[in-house]
């Protein structure tokens, strides 16, 4: 899993008003001062946290394996399990997904544990890299418990999947790795920033919607052809199918129900302008290019301007994909009849990429 990302068509908000996200605290002359960084309370970062620290632990710690324990073993008729300790040790034995094992020893634990070891340095740099990549921006858009869930319903998808595929034809080849989840977040990538345009491998440029296409294709001509043996390729197809299930059946089933219950969502954003004033387009745009300015030269908002932002960033959430930011212009005529126009405005406030 290699991508870079170059530009996000709605990325979080690098400034932060009053109800809006990021972290903020007050600096020593009274002006509001945006943090940037990753913060120790996201999701993200403790995923990261947790494989690197289970690597070098299953890396660096060796935990010895008594005689006895081998021996008793070997007595009982326990040959693999005891052929599995010697060449793999106890930490990858009992943690990795051993399709024989979760079938012979019931250890089903397997079907989630296994996504947080890595074989090498570059194996957890990858998708570890591809977790900060993708994961932050879902992160921010969904909230961390939605993004968690996500995160692990797609991990344990892909393993319960792979442990039907690997019992049938490879039971004794232990499978490790976060590729299935990440798989699972390219496609949400994908599909929540569809404009955003990534570098496959570092150098070959491609929109976010077609990337989890292209990776889905190559991971399906390795199963056909057999190449590139060792890699679980259908554990990433797995990764792909069950985050797209999942996105299907409760995030984009969860926003269908928001706006139709009553149809309030989709009139909250031109009901509360109404209520607030100024109630005109063109009213709206003056204050928000007032609010532009005010924002680069780094002034104080009025209240009434954070309130306007506050608006605006609610139309912003709400829709799922928005034009190229070049391509707005708060003053043509496509642009004011769009559903987006409020959306777009506060990106255009924001100056965001």
């Amino acid at each position: 899993m290699r991508a870079t990302c170059v530009s996000a068509d709605k990325p979080f908000p690098i400034r932060r008003f009053r109800g809006g996200y990021g972290e903020e605290r007050s600096g020593m002359s009274g002006r509001r001062v945006t943090r940037y960084g990753i913060s120790i309370k996201s999701v993200v970062t403790g995923l990261i946290i947790i494989n690197v620290v289970v690597f070098l632990l299953s890396g660096v710690v060796t935990i010895p394996l008594p005689g006895r324990l081998i021996d008793s073993l070997m007595r009982r008729g326990n040959h693999f399990l005891a052929a599995a300790f010697q060449r793999y040790g106890l930490f990858v034995t009992v943690f990795s997904l051993f399709p024989i094992l979760i079938r012979s020893m019931g250890w089903v634990w397997q079907v989630f544990t296994y996504m947080f070891l890595h074989g090498s340095l570059l194996h957890l740099f990858f998708n570890m890299y591809a977790l900060l990549l993708f994961g932050r921006p879902l992160e921010q858009r969904w909230g961390r418990s939605e993004f968690f869930l996500y995160y692990i319903c797609t991990g344990v998808g892909a393993g319960i999947t792979t442990f039907v595929w690997n019992l049938l034809r490879s039971p004794m080849v232990p499978t490790i790795g976060a590729s299935g989840a990440i798989f699972g977040l390219v496609l949400a990538f994908g599909l929540e920033f569809p404009e955003t345009m990534l570098l496959l491998f570092f150098f070959i440029p491609v929109k976010a919607r077609y990337a989890a296409l292209i990776f889905g294709g190559i991971e399906l001509v390795m199963i056909l052809t057999g190449s590139m043996q060792g890699i679980g390729h259908f554990t990433h197809l797995a990764g792909i199918l069950f985050g797209f299930l999942y996105y299907l059946l409760r995030i984009k089933r969860g926003r269908s129900r928001r706006v139709l219950k009553g149809n309030r969502l989709v009139t909250t954003v031109r009901s509360r302008l109404k209520a607030a004033r100024p109630v005109r387009k063109s009213e709206v745009i003056q204050k928000a290019e007032t609010i532009r300015n005010k924002i680069v030269r780094d002034l104080t908002l009025s209240d009434e301007e954070e309130n306007l932002m506050k608006i605006l960033h609610a139309a912003f959430i709400r829709d799922s994909s928005l034009c190229g930011p070049d391509r707005f212009d708060p003053k043509a005529g496509d642009c004011l009849r769009c559903e987006a126009f409020y959306a777009c405005l506060y990106r255009y406030v924001l100056d965001l990429q």
